[in-house]
Parts: structure tokens; C-alpha cells; sequence
């Protein structure tokens, strides 16, 4: 399994970690991903996942993104992405309880993380 840092300079994402409003971005057109500084490093961690989905599978789809379906849509393929990638990476053992709360979810999430 490859680490973020692979994983970006594999698909040549610079990535900056600095002050923001917002938790993180992904700016397709500069390949650069900027994440709040201001978060935990495991919070970042989850950013940098999240947003690497959207820069890998969504930067053709960036004008569907004002459109509430499709804008759910692709937040939900990048968090379940994310999380997938978490749990791979402590060798797929997670409790779901856990899971759920850590990432403020709901009951609905729990078929994704089976």
C-alpha cells in the first residue's frame, strides 16, 4: 500500500499545509492541494485523503459540482474512500461504532464500511 506522500507524488500533486477557513481544497488546474494547518495531523490525513479522490476520479466533473445531487454524490465517493483507505491501512481491523462517530456518521453509512 502506498503512502499520501506516494500517492500525490505519483499523480504529481504538490501538496501545502497552511492557515485556511475551510478544511482543505484541491485546485485541479495547478495539480496543488492546500489543507488547514489548524487541524490535527490525523485530521489532515483524512483531508488529504478525501480531497485526492475528488483531484483522482471528479476533476473532469468540476462543473457538476454546484448541482446539491451530484455535489452529495461525489462527497460521498471521496469519504468513502477515505475511510476505506484508513481501515486498509490498520490491516482492516476497525470497529464500525468507532468508524461512525470518528467521522460523524450516520446508521446509513455502515454498508460501506462492510
Amino acid at each position: 500500500m502506498k503512502t499520501i506522500k506516494e500517492l500525490l507524488a505519483s499523480h504529481g500533486i504538490e501538496l501545502v499545509v497552511m492557515e485556511l477557513e475551510k478544511r482543505g481544497y484541491y485546485f485541479d488546474e495547478l495539480k496543488l492541494m492546500v489543507v488547514n494547518q489548524n487541524q490535527s495531523e490525523e485530521k489532515q490525513k483524512q483531508v488529504i485523503l478525501h480531497e485526492l479522490y475528488h483531484a483522482l476520479n471528479h476533476s473532469d466533473f468540476n462543473a457538476l459540482y454546484t448541482n446539491p445531487v451530484f455535489h452529495s454524490k461525489m462527497e460521498n465517493e471521496a469519504n468513502t474512500s477515505m475511510i476505506n483507505y484508513l481501515i486498509q491501512e490498520n490491516d482492516g481491523q476497525f470497529n464500525y461504532t468507532s468508524v461512525l462517530e470518528e467521522f460523524n456518521l450516520g446508521l446509513g453509512w455502515e454498508c460501506h464500511l462492510k
